[in-house]
């Protein structure tokens, strides 16, 4: 989505060349009496006039050309910062839950395996973002798929620890019949198994990691996205997301 100065280099050449070609014409027919200084003046104000009609044509498409070129940049950066946003609001939510729980115990055993949205059109088109490349901060979008990865990575963390849950440590509580009693810690790290307790510990501080980690990147890559738009179009509104406490 760069502007197309090639183009226009090619267009004011073509009809430099032409209008070049058509004077000389008209000039050496002149000189060799074919052509009267009447029929010069007229044929050179007749050329002048469609050379600055076809510049003026050209001008407006190519305004027209730029206008829809930066709406649609426009556009695009306005979306990157509704989805950091989004994807913010999202985590800062499962932060919230897993806020409850003081312990890494406590929050590996009572943290309910519920199921989050999958979030899949929490996604960048980065084919449209790729004019930050020339902007001030080209890294900014290599930094946007970094973030939008994390994203990810912490709601899969989840869901691989949710899995783990109801298939491993729910099956074997039943099993071995231990709903309802009261055990310390090194009692119920003896009767799960060094595997089933070492993984469920694992599980959930891998994801409570990444989901604080990611909760508190997305806002700074936020706001350094929404800084670069309005430095780009400073006379733009672009979305403006409160960041909750």
């Amino acid at each position: 989505m760069k502007i197309p100065e090639f183009k226009s280099i090619q267009t004011h050449l073509l009809y430099t060349l032409i209008v070049i070609a058509i004077v000389a014409f008209i000039v050496l027919a002149s000189y060799n009496g074919k052509v009267t200084q009447n029929d010069f003046a007229t044929s050179f104000l007749a050329l002048l006039g469609t050379f600055l009609g076809a510049t003026l044509a050209f001008r407006l498409n190519e305004n027209k050309e730029l206008a829809k070129l930066h709406a649609t940049q426009r556009e695009s950066l306005n979306r990157a910062i509704f989805v950091l946003a989004r994807q913010h609001n999202a985590l800062h939510q499962l932060k919230n839950d897993l806020d409850k729980y003081k312990s890494k115990i406590e929050l590996a055993l009572n943290l309910p395996a519920f199921k989050p949205p999958t979030y899949t059109d929490l996604v960048h088109n980065f084919s449209d973002l790729e004019f930050l490349l020339d902007s001030k901060n080209p890294n900014l979008l290599l930094k946007l798929t970094v973030e939008q990865e994390r994203f990810h990575q912490a709601l899969e963390s989840l869901r691989i620890r949710n899995e783990f849950y109801v298939t491993e440590l729910q099956p074997a509580i039943a099993k071995l019949s231990l709903n309802g009693k009261s055990l310390t810690t090194d009692q119920l790290a003896e009767a799960l198994g060094e595997r089933i307790f070492g993984c469920l510990i694992h599980g959930a501080n891998n994801a409570q990691e990444h989901i604080y980690a990611s909760c508190a990147s997305l806002p700074e890559m936020y706001s350094e996205v929404r800084q670069l738009a309005k430095e780009i179009y400073p006379n733009h509104k672009f979305l403006n997301y409160e960041i909750p406490a």
